[in-house]
């Protein structure tokens, strides 16, 4: 089991969370007791095959926990010293992901572990038994659909975070023009610019710079809250800002890891903002 990808936390929690919207026809006892069985969860929505992907959906029909959550449960056989990684993707909905079972005294859980704001838990099964895999997620009574699936040898999960854009969106953007250190250059978003997620306008400009050299961009805005992203030669991640020269305006400091072109995003916090900026670079 990877600390990276789950989480722990008490069986007992887990399971006084998960509760019917309303009574179902298989009802449930009351209040499990702390540590109790999992056969109080809901009744599965099918069996989970490793290697096969399995799509799902939830709905206003399905149980409730107590934050409101909808949820499904789905039902995995394991075997003592086997190991499985569960991926819980919605393009809909925050996913998040529970696994409980056989020798298992606590919960498994993870938010955003596959990478955007997938789920994914790792598990080395330590008897045999029949394991509940509970899909479900962070926020109340959103539905929409989802896959899950068990795989031994699981690719690699994207590194972008929850909400984040995919460095390969800051890649297709056409080049607005060229930076020089000391110098400022004035743009504007428009409904005619190229857009990132969720329908955030954006340039992006280029900027030529050297290994261990340091320089400040700085990006402002009368027009909305500015947004900075900075890409890369050497960065391992995007570089991003919100607010850090007050004011609604963004900047960023950056040490060059490598000789070469970086691309610098000019674009705004908040979905469709347009309007005039103003971008400046110094050492």
């Amino acid at each position: 089991m990877s600390p990276r990808t789950a989480v722990i936390v008490p069986l007992s929690l887990a399971l006084g969370l998960l509760a019917p919207e309303s009574a179902p026809a298989q009802a449930a006892p009351a209040a499990p007791r702390a540590g109790g069985s999992i056969l109080w969860l809901p009744r599965p929505a099918g069996r989970l095959t490793p290697e096969q992907e399995t799509r799902g959906a939830l709905s206003a029909a399905d149980y409730m926990s107590a934050t409101d959550a909808y949820l499904d449960v789905w039902e995995l056989s394991g075997k003592a010293g086997e190991s499985i990684t569960i991926d819980l993707k919605s393009g809909d909905f925050d996913a998040v992901l529970y696994v409980v079972g056989e020798g298992l005294a606590e919960t498994l859980n993870n938010d955003d572990g596959g990478g955007r704001c997938d789920a994914r838990v790792e598990i080395r099964f330590l008897e045999d038994g029949v394991y509940r895999v509970i899909a479900t997620t962070g926020a109340a009574r959103t539905t929409g659909v989802y896959t899950i699936r068990a795989s031994a040898n699981p690719p690699a999960p994207p590194e972008i975070t929850c909400g984040g854009t995919d460095p390969a969106a800051f890649a297709a953007l056409p080049v607005a023009g060229r930076l020089t250190i000391g110098g400022t250059v004035g743009g504007s978003l428009s409904a005619s610019d190229a857009t990132l997620e969720a329908g955030k306008y954006a340039d992006a400009w280029e900027l030529s710079g050297e290994a261990g050299q340091t320089v400040t961009i700085r990006l402002e805005s009368d027009a909305y809250d500015a947004y900075l992203v900075v890409v890369g030669p050497g960065l391992s991640a995007p570089l991003t800002d919100d607010d850090s020269a007050g004011e609604l305006n963004a900047e960023l400091s950056v040490t060059f890891p490598t000789t070469g072109v970086y691309q610098i995003i000019a674009t705004s916090a908040g979905t469709g903002s347009t309007g005039a900026y103003r971008l400046t670079v110094t050492r």
